[in-house]
Order: C-alpha cells, then sequence, then structure tokens
C-alpha cells in the first residue's frame, strides 16, 4: 500500500513523485534515494513484472548497476552471453564472440565485455531490492489519476488511487513518467508521440528447446522470409525466443506456439519441447515530442519505444533515468538551479531519435517482403560474419556502439573543451587496473587527473564543496584510453566527462559549474583539505 502519511517531512508533500515502477522508474527512485533526495514511487500493477520482452543488458547499463553496487550480482543471476552467433537457414554462417574470456572487442572499453542475459522482471527484483536497502519502497497497486501545474512557485498536486479505491492528493516539486508505451502522464501532458508502427508481428516465447542452438551466445538465425533470435536464460535448454511470422499465422484471436512451430523448428532447426509463456506484438517506432514540461519529465517507453534490434530500450531507459536523477536531486537540494533541467531533453531526446531511426531502418530492411530484404535477410549472415569476426577496431566500434559505451553528449550545454583524445561530453574512460570506474561508486561530481595534481588543482576542490579531487596514476592504460597526462577532467556524478583541460584552470571550471551546471556558490570551507582518492581504491 502506499506509504501512510507522515513518513516524510511535512505530510501530504515529496519532492520526487515516479509513476511506473519498472527498470527505469526503479533506478531513478534508487539514484534519488542515494542521493538523499525524498521520492515516492506507484504502480498500478499488484507487484513486479512477471512476463516481459526485455532481456539484454548492455556494458553501459552494468557499469550504472555498479555505481549502485548491483552490477556483481546483476551478472552471477544472469547469464552472460559472450559470442554473437550467426546462423542462415539452417546453415551456420561465422561466429562472434564478444569479449571475456574469449575475444577481445570489450576489452579495454568495459568492464564488462558481454551481454548479459537478464529478463526485465529479474531486474526489477533486483532494483526493488535495492531501493528497500536504501529506505525506499514502491507503491504496488496505486496509480497515478491526475495532476494540476502548479501556480507560480507552488507546489505540482497529484491524485493518486489505491487499490480500494482510496483517493490521496500529494504535493510534489517533481513528476516523472515512467509509466509505459502508453503513458498516461505523457497523455495528460497532450505531448505527441510521433512515430510509426510496423505491419510484420513478432513472437515472443520462453522454452525448453533444443537443436541448432548455442547455449553460450546469442543466436540470430536468419532466413528470406522470417528471422529468430534465442536468448540463453538459466537452466538446462532454457531460451527466450524472439521470432517473425512469414505470414498471417499470428492474426487470430488468440494465437498459440502451435501457429509457429513449423517455422521455428521446421526453417531454423530448434525443437521445443516445453512452451511456458507465448505472446505477440506489433513493433511501434516512436519519440516524444517533448521530455519535459514544466515540473514533469518523461522517461523510458514513455518518451521513446523502438524494435527490439539490438537489445536496446531497456537500457536506454536505464540511461534516461541515470541522466535525469543527478540533476533533479542536484535542484531538489538547492545545490543547482532549475535550469540544470534543460540538459536531460537535450541530451537524451537526440539519442533516442537517432536510435529510433537507426532501429527503425534495420528493422524495415530485415522484416520488408520486397526481393531485395528477402536477399539482404538471406545474406547478412555472411556479411556480418565476415566484418565482426575479423576484429579489429570495425569490431570493437561495432561492440562499443551496441553496448552503448560510445553514447555521448558532445553538443550538451554541460560539454566544453579537450584533453588529449577525450572531449566535454564522453563517457569517462575506462581505465583497467587504475580503479577509476570504482570511484564512480561515491556520488557526486569529481576532478579526475591521471597523474600528479597541481597545487592549484587542490586548492580549488578544497575550496569547493561539491568537487571531489580523485588522481590516477599516468599509465599506459590511461594513454591509451586517451587520458592526457596531468589534464584534468571534471566528471559529471553519472560518469560522463563534462569538462575537459589540458591544463588545469581553475577559473574556467568555475565559470562551467555556473553558467553551464547552473551550479550555486557552495560555502567555502576554510582550511579544508580536499578529498583525495588515491590510486589504491
Amino acid at each position: 500500500m502506499l506509504p501512510e502519511a507522515g513518513t516524510t517531512p511535512e505530510a501530504g508533500k515529496t519532492a520526487v513523485l515516479i509513476a511506473g515502477a519498472g527498470p527505469t522508474g526503479l533506478l531513478l527512485a534508487c539514484e534519488l534515494q542515494r542521493l538523499g533526495t525524498e521520492v515516492r514511487i506507484v504502480d498500478p500493477k499488484d507487484g513486479p513484472t512477471r512476463e516481459s520482452r526485455a532481456l539484454v543488458v548492455q556494458a553501459r547499463s552494468l557499469e550504472i548497476y555498479d555505481q549502485l553496487g548491483l552490477a556483481a550480482q546483476a551478472v552471477q543471476e544472469g547469464r552472460p552471453a559472450r559470442a554473437l552467433r550467426l546462423w542462415r537457414a539452417g546453415r551456420e554462417r561465422g561466429a562472434l564472440t564478444f569479449g571475456f574470456p574469449f575475444g577481445p572487442l570489450g576489452r579495454g572499453q568495459t568492464p564488462y565485455p558481454f551481454l548479459l542475459v537478464l529478463e526485465q522482471s529479474r531486474n526489477e527484483a533486483l532494483l526493488e531490492r535495492k531501493l528497500r536497502e536504501l529506505g525506499g519502497e514502491v507503491a504496488w497497486g496505486w496509480r497515478l489519476e491526475s495532476f494540476e501545474e502548479p501556480r507560480a512557485d507552488g507546489p505540482l498536486r497529484a491524485r493518486l488511487v489505491g487499490p480500494d479505491g482510496e483517493r490521496r492528493d500529494l504535493d510534489v516539486a517533481y513528476l516523472c513518467g515512467a509509466d509505459g508505451a502508453h503513458s498516461p502522464v505523457r497523455h495528460a501532458l497532450g505531448t505527441p508521440f510521433e512515430g510509426t508502427r510496423s505491419p510484420r508481428t513478432l513472437f515472443v516465447a520462453d522454452v525448453t528447446a533444443s537443436g541448432k542452438l548455442d547455449a553460450a551466445a546469442l543466436n540470430l538465425k536468419l532466413s528470406r522470409s522470417s528471422l529468430l533470435l534465442a536468448f540463453p536464460l538459466p537452466g538446462a535448454g532454457h531460451y527466450r525466443l524472439v521470432g517473425m511470422a512469414r505470414g498471417r499465422e499470428l492474426d487470430g484471436e488468440a494465437p498459440t506456439f502451435g501457429a509457429v512451430r513449423p517455422l521455428v523448428q521446421g526453417v531454423f532447426g530448434v525443437t521445443v519441447s516445453e512452451v511456458r509463456w507465448f505472446s505477440r506484438y506489433r513493433v511501434s517506432h516512436r519519440v516524444a515530442r517533448r521530455f519535459g514540461a514544466g515540473r514533469v519529465y518523461l522517461l523510458g517507453d514513455a518518451a521513446h519505444v523502438h524494435s527490439p534490434v539490438g537489445g536496446q530500450g531497456m537500457n536506454t531507459g536505464l540511461g534516461d533515468a541515470h541522466n535525469l536523477a543527478w540533476k533533479l536531486a542536484a535542484v531538489v537540494r538547492g545545490q543547482a538551479d532549475p535550469a540544470l533541467l534543460a540538459s536531460y531533453e537535450a541530451e537524451r531526446r537526440p539519442f533516442a531519435r537517432t536510435l529510433v531511426r537507426t532501429t527503425d531502418r534495420m528493422f524495415g530492411l530485415i522484416s520488408a517482403e520486397h526481393p531485395a530484404a528477402r536477399l539482404l535477410r538471406g545474406l547478412l549472415p555472411v556479411l556480418v560474419g565476415r566484418v565482426l569476426g575479423a576484429s579489429g577496431p570495425l569490431a570493437e566500434l561495432a561492440f562499443g556502439t551496441l553496448a552503448q559505451l560510445r553514447l555521448s553528449y558532445l553538443h550538451s550545454p554541460l560539454s566544453v573543451g579537450r584533453a588529449g583524445r577525450v572531449r566535454g561530453g564522453q563517457r569517462l574512460p575506462y581505465v583497467p587496473g587504475s580503479g577509476n570506474f570504482e570511484a564512480l561508486r561515491q556520488p557526486g561530481a569529481a576532478l579526475h587527473i591521471y597523474g600528479v595534481p597541481t597545487p592549484a588543482a587542490v586548492a580549488w576542490t578544497a575550496r569547493r564543496e561539491d568537487v571531489a579531487l580523485r588522481v590516477f596514476p599516468s599509465s599506459r592504460a590511461a594513454r591509451r584510453a586517451g587520458l592526457a597526462e596531468d589534464a584534468a577532467y571534471l566528471v559529471r556524478p553519472d560518469g560522463y566527462v563534462s569538462a575537459a583541460q589540458a591544463v588545469f584552470d581553475p577559473a574556467a571550471l568555475d565559470e562551467v559549474l555556473r553558467a553551464r551546471w547552473h551550479w550555486r556558490t557552495p560555502a567555502s570551507s576554510s582550511g579544508r583539505t580536499a578529498p583525495v582518492i588515491p590510486t589504491s581504491l
């Protein structure tokens, strides 16, 4: 039930209300709770999702989980897919290993050089447990009925409805809609959800299977008329199948797996002995025209939906939450002006638009009915196998893009400067053995220096109470990652570089925080010693 009024400092009020307790809403709640921001999260379901289509946790999402202390547990509960195996209508056409421990593609780019197969339901359970550990709680069975925009600087009034019809009004500073593709929050805002819907029908099934499958890999099977993805799940012979029907087999009222069994077994050589769950759906490619309006923000499927090509959907929602959380927390606690929140849409919407366009085109190419598309489906395993199977820079680029490691905010208002090969707006490069990613587990902004900090850098971080000084060795690995010796990198709480300086300039960084981050001037701490995190973490 909804936590009783009075559990927050002022009854009937809270800083942030989140509608929707899927992975996106739960991660946002965890991050806000970790940053000391008062939050309530509601969901009309009676508990976490039991059946879901989302399966893949990309390397960047595992890096986000690591900041919460969840990555190791996620890897333990999931099944790392260390290879992509490509098949063509009964004949295997090459295989690609995805790094640890077999291939080099992700090694050196991330601590997690693989794709993790972990169902959405298990991600939700993991995040809900973390939220409870942090002192938060999901109000299952409660939904957001309506909300009223505030007058002047007053709070936003939200009306919640409980499972027994009980209504409760809540005054909130900010409302976040993580309430899915049919988002009531988006509809209430009147924000257009622009895009298209594919005419092809996909099916998803949770099965026990055998045959032409690699239990340690993500299996992609293509024929001239269809496709099938097989994700290995924990348990012998346990797979999640996602496929495209060849014709109108799934057009009936309540089709069963029997409608596609001839395709799965006859064309793709997969024998299914047990079906635990089966469903069908059509793919939409849409992006909300705005990700924020006033004190209301949209995240995850409420802001963008696209095809399952590349396993990007759930991961993009997690990225939305990670991006917005530190900004909301800074504004709520008075550290930053609300103008900082404009950077959420400026950073996340362009990425969502590019992702939707890309997946739309890819899905269109592999799902179209015309002869050229049929030919492409037949040749694609050969082409991809030859390009990626050779490893090298192109294959590493493909892995970094798929894993969302190359996602950047180069044109963000928060991004400026360049030092070495690293520009403001890029994800902080991973330096194996340095501890620089472990340092991101400490919340807050930081000044990273790979080498020796100048006295001015030490004095600047001692003067500011909102930026920690973190020093790492100028190693060969750091230089290989593009980090210049003794350069200064202002790192955001979400692990992205905001400002890069070849030569430390305290006045310029003060201006970055004031004009770009909209940070309010911190109180000086006379005689305070800057917190330096050394190389031995």
